[in-house]
């Protein structure tokens, strides 16, 4: 059943009826199965071998360049399911909720280290960052090092690639490497695909991760992703895998000639060309409406005078900074109406931009980007004017306290990661665990929700007046016992030893006083704390009360 699900990706409702179960049992036996492929991660998750690894000893592409290299790392996002008031930090680059999962694979494609449990918008090197600071996290042995990718950045036991150097040359056909940083791109990337690999075949075998709802509480969203882990590498230690294709059996792309690129371009070039004419004479027939619907891409555009080509417009913050303190000035000398800047303001603005970066600008993209500053204005004044919010002249910033800063913006807080080193799930022995599991308000909501329980009802008896005064009466003999019995029943050391460097008594009545203090030990713990002159004083005082016998202590 539990494989069924993960398989799948099925609700327990339907696994139960599916298997003709009871859909609490079904709910159950998933959390201890869970629970017990977690208890197998010490064996199936292990760190990687210290020694060449074989891919790439005695290999010419990557020996001895790489030969200290123990595996690649990066992160991948699994669909998540949480509440509605932290939806916003697991919200990231997708249009749903996910979780960020990084993970370490040696180049057989086994998991070596796991995190997962990661807002979405958490970024790769809070996470990395994150898992080589636990307790059990993830460890580099000394003069050794993971690929990663160049979001994790460079540092010791971590290489990415070089920066705005080709990467995958294989996107840029039969081109030769230029220079030796697209050399050892070039290598990194044909070792750090087992990583992408991996991610591929975990995927595709457990369909709970491969971006479908899931239906469990968070925490256990987290555990699966773990426990799958387990059970990919248990299913590489049994041989061949029908998911993972060897190597040797890939058949490498034909690579094009320059003319066949050349001839491939054209005929693309051709066909947008057609595409457009029959998009103009189309719109003809509407006027200036075409025009106003593609003015959320006017600003992304740039339209050369005479050509229907398009190019892309980066606008950088010296190019921004000038377009608003142009519209300022504009706004300061009178000339802005009540209604807003006019088409020629946008012109003269574009013509100033133009002069200055050598552009070739329209009234169009002007007032585009103008859109997206009244915007980012509007939500400035919103933060400003929140009670507690503080402006700092200075720095031009808004300084909110902790609470409200978390209420107005996504913080990742990696409160529900978990590594493949932390157990998995609990054994739900009773059914109040269960419901405290169900109930937490920090979980996402499952989409089979069974109704809840009836209560019983609790009958209110008067008490037995008796029955109260002897629970009283043996509680207090309960507490008289406790503070009586425990380590307090241990004589001190040396008693008899102490007693007998006391001079001036008689044997016999020094017999007694050791007996008087063995029935208590507590005040025989007292006595051996006393200095010499003290504890005379104690044995005389003891002497004269039961013997009546005076002794002179100077």
């Amino acid at each position: 059943m539990f494989l069924h699900t993960i398989g799948h990706n099925l609700q327990n409702r339907v696994v139960a009826t599916n298997f003709g179960r009871a859909f609490s049992t079904t709910s159950i036996y998933f959390r201890q199965v869970l629970h017990a492929i977690g208890e197998l991660r010490n064996e199936y998750i292990r760190p990687p071998s210290s020694e060449t690894l074989e891919k790439i000893a005695g290999n010419p592409r990557f020996d001895p360049y790489f030969k200290d290299c123990i595996g690649a790392i990066d992160g991948t996002r699994v669909r998540a399911s949480v509440v509605k008031d932290v939806e916003d930090s697991f919200r990231g680059r997708k249009p749903f909720p996910t979780q960020n999962v990084m993970a370490a694979v040696d180049f057989d494609l086994r998991f070596t280290y796991v995190l997962a449990g990661w807002e979405g918008t958490a970024h790769d090197a809070n996470v990395l960052a994150d898992a080589v600071g636990r307790e059990r996290g993830l460890q580099v042995p000394e003069g050794k090092y993971y690929l990663v990718d160049a979001g994790y950045g460079a540092k010791p036991g971590f290489i990415p690639p070089f920066r705005n150097v080709r990467y995958h040359l294989n996107e840029w056909g039969n081109n030769p490497v230029q220079n030796a940083e697209e050399l050892f791109n070039l290598r990194h990337s044909s070792l750090r695909i087992d990583i992408e690999r991996a991610f591929g075949s975990l995927k595709r075998r457990f369909k709970i991760l491969d971006d479908a709802k899931p239906f469990f509480p968070f925490p256990v969203q987290v555990d699966i992703v773990v426990a799958c882990c387990v059970l990919h590498n248990y299913a590489l230690s049994q041989g061949i895998d029908e998911f993972i294709l060897p190597e040797v059996t890939w058949t490498a792309q034909p690579i094009r000639s320059q003319t066949q690129q050349a001839r491939d371009h054209r005929a693309t070039v051709d066909q947008m060309d057609n595409f457009e004419s029959t998009d103009a004479s189309g719109s003809n027939t509407q006027g200036t409406t075409a025009s106003n619907t593609q003015g959320t891409t006017a600003s992304n555009t740039q339209t050369a005078t005479g050509s229907k080509a398009k190019s892309l417009v980066c606008w950088t913050n010296s190019m921004s900074t000038m377009m608003l303190g142009f519209l300022a000035d504009l706004v300061a000398s009178g000339k802005r109406t009540s209604s807003g800047f006019k088409q020629c303001h946008h012109n003269q603005c574009a013509q100033v931009l133009n002069e200055q970066f050598k552009l070739s600008l329209n009234h169009d993209q002007i007032s585009n980007h103008l859109k997206k500053w009244r915007k980012i204005w509007g939500r400035l004044i919103q933060l400003k004017n929140l009670s507690g919010a503080l402006w700092d002249e200075d720095t031009c910033t808004i300084r909110l306290s902790e609470e409200h800063y978390a209420g107005h913006c996504a913080i990742t807080t990696g409160k529900y990661a978990k590594s493949g080193n932390d157990p998995l799930s609990i054994d739900l022995e009773d059914e109040g665990q269960q419901s405290e599991l169900n109930t937490s308000p920090n979980m996402g909501e499952s989409a089979g929700k069974a109704a809840p329980k009836k209560k019983a009802k609790l009958v209110h008896n008067e008490d037995d007046p008796l029955v109260t005064t002897l629970q009283d009466g043996f509680k207090m003999m309960a507490e008289a016992l406790i503070k009586s019995g425990g380590d307090g029943d241990d004589l001190p050391d040396g008693l008899w030893d102490a007693l007998d460097e006391l001079k001036g008594f008689d044997d016999e009545h020094m017999a007694h006083y050791y007996a008087h203090l063995v029935e208590r030990p507590k005040i025989a713990k007292a006595f051996m704390t006393l200095s010499k002159q003290n504890k005379l004083v104690w044995v005389g005082r003891f002497m004269e009360k039961e013997f009546g016998m005076v002794y002179n202590l100077n």
